[in-house]
């Protein structure tokens, strides 16, 4: 079947969805959690605010520039590695992920799910299988495979705002984690089962190319960024108060532990705002907790939420029981993994 590439922020489906209610959510837990910080410590918000501005203003550069990229070609060659029609469903799926992480690991977290999903949904509508299953692998890989460079992710940034570090000497303690853990990733969420075939309403409407692959509607980049809004009054107000206050300490295991239910229960970004550490076994353990934390829920990043975004305008669903249930599973071993990989790697 010959399918067509869906560009940065198209799908390539009907909208059949609108995640409102989540975003509903957001606003209104950044609002009330605005009012408290202004209440308590309206100081320490514009303060907050002041210093928040320039990392989520580079995240918006970085959504922007991979919109130009891809807009220009620069993806295009690598996203269709993965459709052709020789390779087979596990084949495929590793393609993709581990085009996503090089993608979340070399450029930027977010950068890597608007490019990635459009690729892998039209993979699982040409092959008749369900697509909510690759979104779900897309924002698990993406979401655990930023921490290769401190641009990666803008949870990295936030962390080291405090221990700055010159990109050479993190990348050289960070690529021997970075390999271990995307390597586990892809190799296990390319074992799952991905030969359950999408129920339509009859073969002839995917020969004919009908349903549900037609010229879609889009998801402008605009609306991305705008969904980063409540996120920032969110951390501003996190930052505002509990700056100074959340720091890492305790074994490992348990500064490692206290980042990923930060991560989790408050999203990566104001989390990495309010969190503070002393010493390079805290930083890694905060990095390592906002990258691989989030996907517990969620909730715990950008860019699961973008994840939902595309794969319920494309047609597709986004179970956040499945996701939660799998990155519980694979949690243990990614931090594992990356941890004995820092130790390889002398960075503890």
């Amino acid at each position: 079947m010959d399918i067509s590439l869906p560009s940065f922020g198209h799908t390539s489906a009907t909208i059949r969805e609108h995640p409102l209610a989540l975003r509903t959510v957001l606003w209104l837990i950044a609002s009330l959690l605005l009012l408290l910080g202004s209440v308590l410590r309206p100081q320490g918000v514009w303060r907050s605010a002041l210093g928040l501005t320039r990392p989520f203003l580079t995240l918006g550069l970085v959504i922007l520039a991979g919109a130009v990229l891809d807009r220009a070609g620069a993806f295009r060659l690598l996203s269709r590695l993965p459709l052709r029609d020789r390779a087979g469903p596990r084949l495929s799926v590793a393609l993709t992920l581990t085009f996503t992480a090089l993608l979340s690991g070399l450029i930027n977290l977010d950068v890597a799910v608007v490019v990635s999903m459009p690729v892998s949904l039209a993979w699982c509508w040409s092959r008749r299988l369900s697509p909510s299953r690759a979104a779900i692998a897309v924002a698990l890989t993406a979401n655990a495979t930023s921490f290769l460079l401190p641009t990666s992710n803008l949870t990295n940034l936030l962390v080291l705002r405090r221990a700055p570090s010159w990109p050479l000497q993190y990348l050289d303690q960070s690529w021997l984690p970075w390999l271990l853990v995307a390597s586990f990733t892809i190799a296990c969420l390319s074992l799952l089962n991905w030969g359950s075939p999408l129920k339509s309403s009859g073969r002839a409407d995917w020969d004919s190319g009908a349903a549900p692959l037609v010229r879609a509607s889009a998801v402008a980049p605009l609306s991305m960024l705008l969904d980063l809004a409540p996120l920032f009054l969110v951390a501003t107000a996190v930052r505002a108060l509990f700056e100074g206050s959340l720091v890492l300490s305790g074994s490992l295991l348990h500064q490692t532990a206290t980042g990923v239910a930060l991560a989790a229960g408050l999203d990566n970004l104001p989390a990495a705002s309010a969190i503070t550490t002393t010493a390079p076994a805290s930083h890694w353990a905060a990095i390592l907790a906002c990258a691989i934390g989030p996907n517990i829920l969620i909730t715990g990043s950008v860019a699961t939420l973008i994840c939902r975004r595309l794969a319920l305008e494309s047609g597709a669903g986004f179970n956040p029981f499945r996701f939660s249930a799998v990155g519980i599973l694979l949690l243990p071993p990614q931090l594992a993994l990356a941890w004995a990989g820092l130790h390889l790697s002398g960075a503890l």
